[in-house]
């Protein structure tokens, strides 16, 4: 069963099922939690801390309600060596990408 990847809401595939349909609500409602998470912050991949997105240099070029979860914090930007605490971070949490860095 998919769920959102911004509120982890279980949701089903509209039935039939066409190419480009979105998973939507129980009730068949289109499902936008955008609108109730408009300024909340993403959560660290590594540390699970607020990112930060409101003083995040690439915010002008960033939609936080529609990325991925995998951005980082400063505080685990500036670790000793960031990419490996973060290809550890998303391998843990994410193994079915099945990720071979």
């Amino acid at each position: 069963m998919p769920s959102c990847r911004i509120c982890n809401k279980p949701l089903i595939w509209k039935k039939p099922y066409k190419k480009g349909d979105r998973p939507v609500e129980k009730d068949g409602s289109i499902h936008d939690c955008s609108i109730n998470k408009e300024n909340d912050d993403l959560n660290c991949v590594i540390c699970g801390g607020l990112v930060g997105c409101s003083n995040c240099e690439f915010i002008k070029n960033c939609n936080p309600n529609s990325v991925s979860p995998l951005c980082i914090c400063k505080k685990c930007e500036q670790l000793e060596d960031p990419w490996i605490s973060y290809k550890k971070a998303v391998i843990e949490k994410f193994p079915m990408i099945n990720l071979k860095i």
